[in-house]
């Protein structure tokens, strides 16, 4: 299996450059991390390098030549840091293939890539057509073409260009979705591998729902078993569940076995920050849910989305009642965290101090509870009231969420959806558009597998 991924940012940075106005082709170059996984390789764009006009040779609309002499610094660097080159160049006249011109100069390109490498990891070429859409081929060490299976566009839509067809017709139960969203958005479902990270309280309405729309393979992680209090939010779970302690994720498994739709399930017992392996899986996905409370746990995901591009929605509910009846505020929100450096923390859903706090809350209990004593770190542990009815509207406006971005139906832009707000009590829903980047995070978007891992030490 073979995909590259782009974020929303460099699209569109991508496309004004390759299709100015004028008619003739262009040419840019991509600077890709890597991620590698279970015989998957995926090609992660990082960063680009754009290829000036006036620096071609020849600009016609079935040709471009240009001198590679630009990218001499930036194979030093990919070199250095294991990067993938991907050249990417337009065809204005709409061709959906490559020409023989094509395979002429990205032979000659690359042999002199592959002469700056210190191994023979594959690299990459691809066009775009004037519609936007995209696809290519990896070239192997040996000069050789192999196809591109998956191109895949992580921005306020989420996009997928497949190489080939499904081999799979639409079952009988997607015919009510099939009816809303078309024949193409029930194929791409089914090709859809989604992680869902936490399965109790929001976590088991969301997997319910992409079940039944048909996704093809879900992730499942959450370290828990089931306990009598989760009874009252947790789908599907019974009496006998809680009595004989079982996971959280197996009991999902199981039920989602039963329904016997066809997703396949990955699952997992751990805590994120416990297993390499969950992580990888993780970023192998198309699409994460987060549906944690927890802030460190929130950060991890966050950074995963941004170094592999993929796209995050996370789940929040808060509700302030005095456990006696009196609800004071019934709220929830959905943060979608498109891979440009968007962050939790910079919209303030945390600070460093609360990251610090639930870090050391997480490895070593007993130091927290001296230091929160003493006053020298903030409380993290808070338990709050949960109800299956608040957290199901608030899965149910998440899942909705994700299918606006796969399958645009709203009258407004997805750009003005990065939050969406509600209260019960207050009977509001509001939306809000992205803010400014995290500065951190946006020298990570794209990078892929480094060392350490997610540059987070604590994971090596």
């Amino acid at each position: 299996m073979r995909e590259l991924r782009i974020s929303g940012f460099h699209y569109k940075q991508l496309r004004e450059h390759l299709f100015p106005g004028d008619g003739k082709e262009a040419v840019a170059v991509a600077l890709c991390g890597r991620h590698k996984w279970k015989g998957k390789q995926t090609l992660l764009v990082h960063k680009l390098v754009i290829i000036p006009y006036e620096d071609c040779k020849i600009r016609e609309p079935d040709l471009v030549k240009w001198s590679t002499n630009v990218l001499i610094p930036h194979l030093v660097d990919a070199s250095k840091k294991g990067w993938a080159v991907v050249k990417v160049h337009s065809h204005p006249n709409g061709y959906p293939d490559f020409s023989e011109t094509d395979n002429f100069s990205d032979k000659e390109l690359f042999d002199s890539v592959f002469g700056w490498m210190n191994d023979e990891n594959p690299h990459g070429s691809m066009i775009m057509l004037p519609d936007g859409s995209l696809f290519g081929r990896f070239i192997e060490s040996n000069l050789e073409f192999t196809p591109i299976d998956k191109i895949s566009l992580c921005g306020d839509d989420i996009k997928y260009w497949h190489n080939s067809s499904p081999d799979y017709e639409s079952a009988g139960f997607n015919i009510r979705t099939k009816q809303t969203f078309g024949e193409g958005t029930i194929q791409l479902l089914k090709r859809l591998k989604v992680g869902v990270i936490g399965c109790s309280g929001t976590g088991s309405p969301t997997v319910e729902q992409l079940v039944r729309l048909g996704v093809g393979s879900l992730v499942l992680i959450d370290p828990d078993k089931v306990e009598e209090k989760n009874l009252n939010r947790i789908l599907n779970t019974t009496m006998s569940d809680a009595i004989k302690s079982r996971y959280k994720v197996d009991v999902l498994n199981d039920i989602i076995d039963k329904i016997g739709l066809g997703t396949e399930v990955i699952s997992f017992k751990n805590n994120l920050y416990d297993s390499v392996d969950v992580i990888h899986e993780l970023a192998s996905c198309d699409i994460i849910f987060g549906c944690v409370d927890s802030v460190d746990g929130r950060h991890l995901i966050n950074q995963i989305a941004n170094f592999y591009l993929v796209p995050y929605f996370d789940l929040g509910v808060k509700v302030i009642a005095d456990g006696k009846g009196s609800v004071d505020q019934i709220c929830g929100t959905i943060n979608y965290l498109q891979p440009r450096g968007s962050s939790l923390m910079s919209r303030g859903l945390y600070s460093n101090e609360e990251l610090r706090a639930a870090g050391l809350h997480r490895v070593n209990p007993e130091e927290y509870e001296v230091q929160k004593k003493s006053g020298y770190i903030v409380n993290v542990n808070v338990d709050s009231p949960a109800v299956i009815s608040i957290n199901m509207q608030t899965a149910s406006i998440a899942v909705n969420e994700f299918l606006a971005r796969i399958h645009p139906f709203r009258y407004d832009p997805n750009s003005e959806f990065a939050i969406t707000r509600f209260s019960i009590t207050d009977a509001y829903v509001q939306r809000e558009s992205d803010g400014s980047p995290d500065e951190y995070l946006v020298k990570y978007v794209g990078r892929g597998d480094i060392t350490p891992l997610l540059n987070m030490p604590e994971l090596s």
